[in-house]
């Protein structure tokens, strides 16, 4: 049997660590990746909250905006990223088909998102006495293909002798078929009282989904002086730069 990198990321190894509290308290990625590429990840305060930009070498880049500003960063990797708000966690995590081989030849997209959730149900269910996970429901959008699914795990089961045994917990996810990768967003909490009608923190952050084909480059030396409210406009005058409107209002 293959063994199952995946398990790493899921949710019962983040969530198990005191209901959230005794988690990490920083992000435990590098934002280097050397001087030929930007940095592996960034992340920007905005107006509506948080933005978030996954841009790891060979990983689709994108980026999502979180509303609210009550956000904390606990993990960013290169496939693995953990956003905590309060008694909630915001799971993004790749999976890659070519080393996992959870899909085969001649699926479809449904088949092959059916096919990952079979892979992540096999590995969650035998940790928990009582589980639960109704049957997906697809959806499109301009991504691309989505299942919508969810999952609780009740009892927790210990792995063995100083394992942690893994709480309740409830998580609801959407998951993306980027061929040959599955991009999952998972919320989930221990509070097993909480709806099941979906939240608008998952909703906003998959609505925000924005692919970078191109990827983000470094920042070079300087290069903020040819922007109109760039660095060093407080060490004296500089040309008046004529603003324009461009598409997206800036």
């Amino acid at each position: 049997m293959k063994q199952r990198t995946l398990a790493r990321w899921t949710a019962i190894g983040t969530l198990v660590c005191g209901a959230l509290t005794g988690c990490a308290a920083g992000p435990n990625g590098i934002r280097s990746q050397g001087s030929d590429s930007g940095p592996a990840y960034f992340t920007q305060s905005t107006a509506e909250g948080y933005r978030y930009a996954h841009n790891w070498v060979d990983r689709p880049c994108f980026t999502i905006d979180l509303p609210g500003h009550d956000w904390v960063l606990q993990s960013a990797t290169a496939d693995y990223v953990m956003w905590k708000q309060g008694a909630y966690a915001l799971k993004l995590y790749l999976t890659d088909n070519r080393k996992e081989e959870f899909a085969v030849a001649g699926m479809n997209a449904d088949d092959a998102l059916r096919a990952f959730i079979g892979f992540e149900l096999d590995y969650i269910k035998p940790k928990f006495e009582n589980d639960f996970s109704p049957a997906p429901t697809m959806r499109r959008n301009a991504n691309g293909l989505w299942a919508l699914w969810k999952w609780e795990g009740h009892k927790g089961k210990r792995a063995g002798v100083g394992k942690a045994q893994p709480s309740d917990q409830k998580h609801l996810l959407a998951s993306l078929w980027l061929d040959p990768w599955v991009l999952s967003f998972d919320w989930a909490t221990p509070k097993l009282d909480a709806p099941d009608n979906g939240s608008p923190e998952l909703r906003a952050a998959l609505e925000s989904l924005v692919f970078h084909p191109q990827c983000f480059s470094s920042m070079r030396s300087g290069e903020t002086w040819s922007q109109a409210d760039g660095g060093g406009a407080q060490f004296g005058a500089r040309p008046v730069v004529k603003a324009t409107v461009g598409p997206a209002g800036e």
